[in-house]
């Protein structure tokens, strides 16, 4: 059976790179709050297309509800044609 040496050396060396690397994390982290606390204020309304919806059902579009309005029309019309032709 063979003694191996002590590890020493290699793990003083992991455990420095460990350090290092920890160190290097926390000043990123530190860079990150600084920046965010110094950047602007997002706006809260991102988009202007969306901004005065509601949740729910939306109304009609104005041409679409004239649209609607004059099938609307039509129909009633022909409906009272029909009854004025089947009285006479």
């Amino acid at each position: 059976m063979a003694n191996r040496g002590r590890p020493t050396q290699t793990k003083r060396q992991r455990e420095r790179k460990r350090m290092e690397k920890a160190k290097e994390k926390d000043a990123q982290r530190a860079n990150a709050r600084i920046r965010r606390a110094e950047a602007p204020d997002r706006p809260t309304d991102h988009d202007p297309d969306i901004a005065g919806f509601k949740t729910g059902p939306q109304e009609m579009p104005t041409w679409q509800r004239e649209f609607f309005e004059e099938e609307q029309r039509a129909k009633e019309a022909a409906e009272k044609l029909a009854r004025e032709s089947g009285k006479s």
